[in-house]
């Protein structure tokens, strides 16, 4: 049964523009469609135009915690580090 996953990330101004150039990236959304349970992603910006929520469907949440770990291996929070405004949170789901 599939998961759904919702990450948060709370960015400056400027890190909600960089974050969003990284996805149209080599390095962004085309590495993550590719990845082993991927099922489908969506960025959306809340209200305040910084804050980002990923919501996710992958196959699994072990499936995604693989990808997270290859993402935070590849650099991604030294990326996002600095383009934060507090804390990235991920939050997993089982559709019922």
């Amino acid at each position: 049964m599939s998961i759904f996953v919702i990450a948060e990330a709370p960015c400056t101004e400027q890190g909600t523009k960089d974050f969003m150039e990284w996805t149209e990236s080599g390095d962004g959304y085309v590495i993550t469609r590719g990845f082993a349970g991927f099922e489908s992603i969506q960025t959306l910006l809340a209200e305040d135009q910084k804050t980002i929520y990923l919501y996710e469907k992958w196959a699994s949440k072990e499936e995604h915690q693989a990808y997270l770990k290859f993402r935070i291996e590849g650099g991604l929070m030294d990326f996002m580090g600095p383009r934060l405004e507090g804390e990235f949170k991920v939050t997993y789901f089982e559709e019922k």
